[in-house]
């Protein structure tokens, strides 16, 4: 029988990046990742998204 278990995925995220921000704006973020039911995570992804398209 094959194994079973969560797929591999293809490209790995092993990387951790940290960034501390004023709580003023750690209210903004989860209030938009509340109103548009992402998590933060997603929030800040999109956001990185936006940067490398515009330059």
């Amino acid at each position: 029988m094959a194994k079973m278990g969560r797929p591999k995925i293809e490209e790995v995220k092993d990387k951790t990046i940290t960034m501390r921000v004023t709580p003023a704006e750690y209210e903004k973020i989860k209030k938009y990742a509340q109103t548009h039911n992402l998590t933060i995570t997603q929030v800040l992804q999109k956001g990185v998204e936006i940067l490398f398209r515009t330059s």
